[in-house]
């Protein structure tokens, strides 16, 4: 009869998750890992053979699952762009914990040219949520080329505002942010 886990596969991710969203990913070594899910270097190995890699690129499919499931639903709807946007906020603001979380994508952003699972991961999902934000843009009535750059400057507002708010230790920064977003969007 197989030994039964000491920790189930989604409060293990969320574990991970919570670490490398502190620390990052060149920080988080594997007694801080162990520490966190608390399990022993060997268990986490026998869980994740590929190693931090693995644990990472799991970290990244699970965010990945959570954002199909809640975020870009909410901006493919049928509803107006003004309630997407809102949506969009809405779910931000919780993923973030309000500002009091950090961006995990750039915490698990392997250097520039660098070229492994984690980029890959990372570059798709910023890639969906740009495309979306485009049509949420576009059906708000700007052109293609407007709207691409209206998604785009949300994105550098929104993780910048994640940064600085860390940086700074104000949350507040993070939420003047999300007040801006629907606006940087719809005009």
């Amino acid at each position: 009869m197989p030994k039964p886990r000491k920790i189930e596969d989604d409060e293990l991710t969320r574990k991970l998750t919570a670490i490398f969203k502190e620390v990052g990913y060149d920080a988080a070594s594997l007694a801080s890992l162990s520490e966190a899910t608390g399990l022993k270097k060997a268990s986490l190995y026998h869980r994740f053979p590929g190693g931090k890699e693995q644990m990472a690129e799991e970290v990244l499919a699970a965010t990945r699952d959570i954002l199909d499931e809640h975020l870009f639903p909410a901006l493919a709807d049928d509803s107006s762009p003004e309630r997407k946007m809102a949506a969009f906020v809405k779910t931000i603001d919780a993923f973030y914990a309000s500002g009091n979380e950090s961006c995990l994508l750039n915490m698990l952003a392997p250097p520039r040219g660098h070229e492994n699972g984690r980029s890959v991961a990372i570059a798709s999902i910023f890639q969906r949520l740009a495309d979306a934000l485009t049509r949420v843009a576009e059906e708000a009535g700007a052109p293609k080329r407007q709207a691409k750059v209206r998604a785009e400057q949300a994105l550098v507002e929104l993780h910048g505002a994640l940064i600085l708010s860390r940086g700074m230790a104000d949350t507040n920064i993070f939420q003047r942010m999300l007040g801006r977003l629907p606006r940087i969007v719809l005009t």
